[in-house]
C-alpha cells in the first residue's frame, strides 16, 4: 500500500509540474491531502529547470524525486470534518425525499 501511495504522489508531483509549470507543496491523493517536503535545494533546481524550459534537466530531476521528496499526510481540521458531515446529511436527506416523491407518483 505504501509503495502505491509513494508512486502516486510522485506521479502527481510530475503531473502538476508539467501541467502548471509550478512545483507543488501539497497534493491530494485519493481525497487525502499530503504535505510535500523537498530535500536540499531540489525544489529550487526544479523551478530553475522549469524557467529555462530545460527538459533534459527536468527529466534528470524527476528521476531523483524518490530520494529527494518526503511527504506527510495532513490532518483534517475539526471544522472540515463537521462540514463534511453536514454535506453528507443533506445528501442523504435529499435522496430520501426524492425517493418518497417517486413512490407517491406511481
Amino acid at each position: 500500500m505504501t509503495v502505491r501511495i509513494d508512486l502516486t504522489i510522485l506521479h502527481e508531483i510530475a503531473r502538476v509540474i508539467e501541467a502548471r509549470s509550478k512545483v507543488p507543496e501539497r497534493v491530494t491523493i485519493h481525497g487525502k491531502p499530503y504535505q510535500i517536503t523537498y530535500l536540499e535545494d531540489h525544489k529550487q533546481r526544479l523551478e530553475e529547470a522549469i524557467r529555462r524550459h530545460d527538459n533534459d534537466r527536468l527529466g534528470m530531476l524527476f528521476g531523483q524525486l524518490p530520494s529527494k521528496v518526503k511527504y506527510q499526510l495532513m490532518r483534517v481540521s475539526a471544522s472540515r470534518k463537521r462540514a463534511a458531515k453536514v454535506r453528507s446529511r443533506r445528501t442523504s436527506a435529499t435522496r430520501s425525499r426524492s425517493t418518497r416523491r417517486r413512490a407517491a407518483r406511481s
